[in-house]
């Protein structure tokens, strides 16, 4: 960067030749048709694109059984640690209690302080129709619980799984989520 006379420009010098993606490509080579696919798989030890592939079956089976004994190993891993595994139907205390616990709520915000939760808009119903109109004309959601368009109720309601997932409370003002409830009896 010191070479170039202005620091903000590169350096021309440095920067690479343009290189096409057809100058690379030879085109001489024809492509390989399904079958001919299929069988360079096949001599490579590799599962061919083909789901009913018979010669693929026993590759396919091993990949299943692997990917059944990471998972538990790491279900294992997690009881001996003493942690619950995360899986529905286990059976061990720890993670049975740990399935039928409450989330813990947040510490409960005092009245008269002057704290405003994070998702609480501070702007003028103006500026808010018009954040939204502009996000409508684009063809985002607008994030309102309220709006007609169907990209925004997807929006809120895929906002709103995410928060809770999260263990935080999210915007709607009819939520029956325990944390939402203690945000709203707070303000």
């Amino acid at each position: 960067m010191a070479d170039s006379p202005n620091p903000r420009t590169p350096d021309p010098r440095r920067q690479r030749a343009w290189v096409s993606s057809a100058d690379w490509v030879d085109e001489t080579e024809p492509k390989l048709s399904k079958e001919e696919q299929q069988q360079l798989a096949h001599e490579r030890g590799r599962i061919c694109k083909d789901r009913s592939c018979v010669a693929c079956a026993p590759l396919r089976e091993r990949r299943r059984l692997k990917k059944v004994q990471r998972k538990a190993e790491a279900q294992t891993r997690a009881h001996d640690q003493g942690q619950p595994c995360g899986r529905a139907n286990c059976s061990i205390a720890i993670c049975v209690t740990a399935r039928n616990a409450a989330p813990e709520a947040p510490p409960p915000v005092k009245p008269d302080s002057d704290h405003r939760p994070a998702n609480e808009i501070k702007d003028d119903p103006e500026q808010i129709r018009r954040r939204e109109s502009k996000r409508h004309r684009v063809g985002l959601p607008c994030g309102s619980e309220d709006c007609p368009n169907q990209v925004c109720i997807d929006g809120f309601t895929n906002e709103r799984t995410r928060r809770h997932r999260a263990q935080r409370p999210c915007r709607s003002s009819t939520c029956d989520n325990p944390i939402c409830m203690s945000t709203r009896s707070t303000n």
